[in-house]
């Protein structure tokens, strides 16, 4: 019997290890069907060399690419006179399986498909 596959990651799990050790981590867990779901995120370059060595490597039969979805919440900054966006969890799955992703301010929902 197949199922969903999901991999939970710690930030702690990712404090010690390089931007490109983490990308290539994520790729081939997320190659091999996995949902990969990590406590905190991706910086802004991170997230976009993933974006980059994903187009690199997709494969239409075998790897059609990832989607990546954040949950985020609004963080008081000096003196609270500013907020600013926090990431708490990102979701990094396989593009033909996370099919459906619904978001709002403090929910994200996620429909696998799994009959590919």
């Amino acid at each position: 019997m197949e199922g969903l596959k999901m991999d939970f990651i710690s930030s702690e799990a990712l404090e010690n290890v390089t931007s490109m050790e983490k990308i290539y981590m994520i790729i081939d867990k997320v190659k091999n069907g996995a949902v990969v779901v990590m406590e905190g995120g991706l910086t802004p370059s991170e997230r976009a060399e993933l974006i980059e060595t994903t187009m690199r490597e997709i494969d239409i039969e075998n790897f059609v690419g990832i989607d990546v979805h954040t949950l985020e919440k609004d963080s008081a900054s000096f003196f609270g006179l500013s907020k600013k966006r926090t990431v708490v969890i990102t979701i990094i799955g396989p593009a033909n399986v996370m099919k459906t992703v619904k978001k709002q301010s403090n929910l994200l929902s996620m429909v696998a498909d799994l009959n590919n």
